[in-house]
């Protein structure tokens, strides 16, 4: 799998990114006023914190326009955002991926991931996301999936970017992840990524049309 772990796709696909050895990703120290959204804010920023090589690294999420923002929650979650100067932004790799889904990624992510599979379609998003963490589950997740959550949302993410390698095109991709397929037990690629073994049998399907192998 690592030899065709797309990582910077896959981190793409969830909206995040790595930012390593400054400032910005180091734990922040414990808050100084009493202001409450200011103690939630820290912990929020210290939940995407990381140790990797005897330096910290801070998952964040990745901006259209080149920068990044910390994930907070409440009235803070769009407040630092800082430009990719003010850090060492460390290209994607399975080893950060691997980290971050232990530590717990982003609630966020899995929104990206519903997103990127719904192509647009806001009404699918919300049952995509349930379709991997359940309603009530996901309702009391403010900031961060937990390590179990993280590993769904990067498996299907990890398919979705294989899907599109394998079939040339977002809406073919998109197509295969959420139609459901006879040598899956008549699940679709979404359903099958709830467990490791599935996801493995979405990937020989995968594997077959890259290259052309009989199903």
């Amino acid at each position: 799998m690592i030899a065709n772990y797309d990582a910077k796709a896959i981190a793409d696909v969830m909206g995040i990114g790595f930012l390593c050895g400054s400032a910005g990703a180091t734990e922040p120290a414990p808050a100084t006023k009493p202001q409450r959204h200011q103690a939630r804010a820290t912990r929020a920023i210290a939940d995407f914190v990381f140790q990797l090589d005897g330096g910290a690294v801070l998952v964040v999420q990745a901006k259209t326009n080149h920068t990044m923002a910390r994930f907070s929650p409440g009235a803070d979650r769009a407040k630092p955002y800082f430009d990719l100067k003010d850090g060492t932004v460390s290209a994607p790799s399975p080893r950060l991926i691997e980290k971050a889904v232990e530590r717990g990624l982003p609630r966020q992510a899995l929104r990206h991931v519903a997103e990127a599979l719904a192509g647009g379609d806001k009404t699918k998003v919300a049952a995509l996301e349930w379709g991997l963490v359940p309603k009530t589950t996901l309702e009391r997740r403010e900031t961060q999936l937990s390590p179990q959550e993280s590993e769904r949302t990067e498996r299907v993410a990890r398919l979705l970017v294989h899907a599109r390698r394998a079939l040339g095109t977002d809406a073919e991709a998109r197509e295969f992840m959420t139609t459901p397929h006879p040598r899956l037990d008549g699940r679709s690629p979404v359903d099958a990524a709830r467990t490791d073994i599935g996801t493995r049998r979405a990937e020989q399907l995968l594997n077959a049309l890259e290259y052309g192998l009989a199903l």
